[in-house]
């Protein structure tokens, strides 16, 4: 009479997590920056939009 021995299927292997592989936790945006420096990234957006606005018209009238 011959036996069959059972068949063990191989140990999964192991799922580790490194946390620097893992995405920090969602920052809302009012953490991120305070009132007094949105103020003054608000102020600088405005001084650039200006400028380009400027150079547009200035651009516009030689082309005339």
């Amino acid at each position: 009479m011959q036996r069959t021995l059972p068949i063990h299927e191989p140990p999964a292997p192991a799922q580790r997590t490194l946390a620097f592989l893992e995405p920090p936790p969602p920052v809302q945006r009012s953490q991120q920056l305070d009132a007094e420096a949105r103020a003054e990234a608000l102020s600088t957006l405005a001084r650039l939009i200006a400028q380009v606005v400027k150079a547009a018209e200035q651009t516009e009238m030689t082309d005339e």
